[in-house]
């Protein structure tokens, strides 16, 4: 492996480095997602593969970016487990990985003295699998940042972005600073804000919901048993979702809390004790009550999708296609679909001795991923524009609608095996199945 640390010239090093250099993709972005596509195409890419990984920050040093999102945990589906227990990641993750047993549904105004549940989901999806985990990121991103830098044949470029690209017949050109180099395809996985994504003049559907997200681990007063509770306000939901215990805290739970645009930081700035109160006042009490035992983080929620997920030699996946409310804890597990979806397509179109980055191929992977993850995302934004609201005829229709569906076992598996990643034209790789 090349692997092209970090150094005293803030990159200028890595780029000479680049210089002419000739990759089978790049992919910009050295985010999860992007991170586990290197990985998938190292892996089950042909032989002497190569990619290369372009990231404006550091990403290989020690905190690898822990700092910033301490206090984040992902909702990962058993698809999304398969894939990564096929990279062979999912051994270290394991321990830190809480099984989802039970999921409660429950909706009411702030001040109402009774959470009554409409809607309760166990969380298995046959012979005793769990169809979710909880992990927090430190324990998610360790091990995939560990194994891309002992990949084979990965390149990766930290603090370098890509100053512009240009796609030919058979490469695309990437310019890096004052090195250009060439790919046969690139991948943009750099976010919501993709560079890639506006160089390729990829038009962007988007929707503000004046609403901001607050992060925070919590410790328990009594044991979560694995029970999830999606409990929705009328500021916007409220997730708690169970986590493996630590040294100092046997019951943990983190918590996905969205509140109105402009709360959220005056949330997060007052005191454990204050902060702590309000919390109480919009937890669940079967789960007693709860001390602050991590640090806190706010971010601005939104909505967007990309009217393309492809351009000429150009594939977007994860946050670069799509950006999904939190309300499911879905966004992880749509990015990682999109990876084995194109991953696939690559390394098929490759082993038949055809151009990968050609429009036909891409083509495939837009016609395979566009319809889940637009159709994703706007599921999620009904959800939440249904849900974050007071107004008491919708109250009474979603008490209604939630009951109903609690009485028809079939459609409740349904939901279960869908936000499990079980469903549908699943790619290979999330069935547990090598590619070719």
């Amino acid at each position: 492996m090349l692997a092209v640390k970090r150094d005293k010239t803030d990159g200028l090093q890595a780029q000479t480095e680049l210089e002419g250099a000739v990759f089978d993709v790049a992919i910009v972005g050295g985010g999860l997602v992007g991170c586990v596509a290197a990985l998938c195409f190292d892996k089950f890419g042909a032989d002497d593969f190569k990619t290369l990984v372009l990231e404006r920050g550091d990403l290989l040093n020690e905190d690898r970016g822990f700092g910033r999102n301490r206090g984040r945990a992902y909702a990962l589906s058993e698809s999304s487990r398969v894939l990564l227990d096929m990279l062979g990641l999912w051994e270290a993750m394991a321990p830190f990985a809480q099984p989802i047993v039970e999921i409660d549904i429950t909706d009411s105004a702030l001040d109402s003295p009774l959470r009554p549940v409409f809607l309760n989901f166990h969380g298995e999806i046959g012979m005793g699998k769990p169809g979710a985990y909880i992990i927090e990121h430190e324990h998610l991103a360790g091990p995939i940042y560990r194994a891309l830098g002992a990949g084979d044949y990965i390149t990766v470029c930290e603090r370098s972005g890509v100053q512009g690209f240009e796609a030919g017949p058979a490469h695309v050109d990437i310019t890096v600073g004052a090195a250009r180099c060439q790919a046969g395809l690139l991948i943009g996985a750099d976010g919501r804000g993709s560079f890639v994504r506006e160089q390729a003049g990829i038009q962007t559907q988007s929707s503000d919901y004046d609403q901001d997200g607050i992060v925070v681990s919590v410790a328990l007063s009594r044991p979560h048993e694995g029970k999830a509770v999606q409990h929705f306000l009328p500021a916007g939901p409220f997730a708690i979702l169970p986590l493996v215990g630590d040294d100092a805290h046997e019951n943990r739970a983190s918590l996905v809390w969205s509140e109105k645009r402009g709360l959220a930081g005056d949330m997060c700035a007052l005191s454990d004790e204050a902060f702590e109160q309000e919390v109480n006042k919009r937890f669940a009490p079967k789960l007693g009550t709860v001390k602050v035992a991590g640090p806190r983080a706010h971010f601005p929620l939104s909505l967007m999708v990309a009217h393309s997920f492809i351009g000429p030699r150009v594939a977007l996946i994860g946050d670069a296609a799509h950006g999904v409310h939190p309300l499911a804890g879905q966004g992880m597990n749509i990015g990682l679909r999109d990876v084995a979806a194109l991953v696939e397509i690559v390394v098929e179109t490759k082993r038949l001795g055809l151009d990968f980055g050609a429009q036909i191929a891409l083509e495939r992977y837009q016609q395979w991923r566009r319809f889940d993850g637009v159709m994703s995302a706007f599921a999620m934004d009904g959800l939440n524009r249904l849900f974050s609201n007071d107004q008491p005829l919708l109250r009474e229709l979603r008490g209604f609608g939630l009951r109903l569906v609690d009485r028809v076992p079939p459609l409740k598996d349904f939901f279960v095996k869908e936000a499990a990643g079980v469903n549908g034209d699943v790619p290979l790789l999330m069935q547990g199945k090598w590619l070719g």
